[in-house]
């Protein structure tokens, strides 16, 4: 568990999910999985979900992404593929600090299906077992109960990551 003092490291955030999971061999999809993603890359570029028909990850993405995060997803289809690749919140919110910090790293402001697919994961995604690693290293301890006691929930920590403006 890492020392609550992280949560002001303006390179917590890089430093931890950034710098671990950038070193992590990339898996294929499943079989499954793959067809999703095929099926999701097939889906108008600008088509926009009804609220109802937003899934529960993808609900919580989108809401968090103006407050955290300094990238655009300007192609729905992006936080599809990310929710059907996370089996929980967490996982979905390590794939975004990750993307974030990949785009400010190579100066990309949007992220698009294209981008998300040929530039920032060309030959695979995490393993289940690296975002697991990861998720239990982020781990901080907290001064008091009303702190999380995940890192990537203090933006202070991103700072070395983020577009400025």
């Amino acid at each position: 568990m890492l020392d609550n003092s992280y949560t002001k490291r303006e390179n917590g955030i890089e430093e931890v999910v950034y710098d671990f999971l950038k070193d992590c061999e990339l898996v294929e999809m499943s079989k499954e999985i793959a067809q999703m993603y095929i099926e999701i890359g097939m889906m108008p570029k600008f088509m926009k979900l009804k609220k109802e028909h937003k899934p529960h990850i993808f609900q919580i993405l989108e809401k968090r992404l103006p407050y955290s995060f300094t990238f655009k997803i300007t192609d729905e289809r992006v936080l599809l593929v990310i929710t059907l690749l996370s089996e929980s919140a967490g996982n979905a919110m390590l794939y975004l600090w990750y993307i974030q910090a990949w785009c400010f790293k190579n100066n990309v402001q949007e992220v698009d299906f294209e981008t998300f697919g040929l530039r920032i994961f060309p030959t695979g995604v995490f393993s289940d077992k690296d975002l697991k690693s990861v998720w239990e290293n982020q781990k901080v301890q907290r001064d008091s109960m009303d702190e999380s006691d995940n890192l990537i929930d203090y933006n202070q920590a991103s700072l070395s990551i983020q577009f400025l403006k």
